[in-house]
């Protein structure tokens, strides 16, 4: 199914109807500062299932979306020489990796040791988690999810979707959020912190400097 819902005028009843789905285990695509986003409430592990298993065969490595930086603390522990890094590129269209915390392994199966956070600046994804309530986890829509051979990470953009119809075929998708305009074929920047050193692993849209 997909909604229409404006960036200038969000609607809060198609607002509300997505964070119903997703406490209910579902999944909603939505745009954000890069390209499109399928994400699964937090809390659920029943979302957690569907998601990973739209992922597909590899480590389950969704991005933590959320809506403040105060949210971060929920996943990683964020000392003050990190927060204050942090806090020059986000809001903006860059994944944070951390150490996670313990329980975040244990309740949700993420085999990694790390997580990474994302503060997207994009009005639609920053009020799906505000009207949830809590962060979500997200994964990159791409053809990959669809058609798993399909893919070769030095062509990973051109594997991104631009407008919300493409994503219809994605199995498990309950709602996708349309804002009207074609997304960008953009990655985001991925910085590892997780030493206490940043590292740049993936140089996308995001300007790191």
């Amino acid at each position: 199914m997909i909604l229409d819902i404006r960036t200038a005028s969000l609607d809060q009843r198609v607002l509300n109807q997505a964070a119903e789905l997703l406490t209910q285990g579902r999944l909603v695509a939505f745009p954000t500062d890069s390209s499109w986003s399928v994400a699964c409430d937090s809390a659920s592990k029943e979302g957690v299932v569907r998601l990973k298993k739209l992922k597909g065969l590899g480590a389950f490595t969704p991005a933590v979306l959320t809506d403040d930086l105060a949210q971060w603390n929920g996943f990683v522990d964020l000392d003050n020489a990190a927060f204050r890094l942090v806090k020059r590129y986000v809001p903006g269209p860059f994944v944070f990796i951390f150490p996670a915390r313990p329980g975040l392994k244990n309740n949700f199966g993420v085999k990694r040791l790390e997580v990474g956070l994302r503060l997207p600046d994009h009005p639609v994804p920053r009020a799906v988690v505000r009207t949830l309530g809590r962060p979500v986890f997200a994964i990159t829509a791409s053809r990959q999810l669809s058609e798993p051979g399909w893919w070769d990470e030095a062509f990973a953009q051109e594997y991104l979707f631009e407008e919300a119809w493409q994503l219809e075929d994605l199995e498990g998708v309950d709602l996708i959020l349309d804002p009207g305009e074609a997304q960008p074929k953009a990655l985001t920047t991925v910085v590892d912190l997780s030493s206490g050193v940043p590292e740049l692993l993936r140089q996308g849209i995001g300007d790191w400097s």
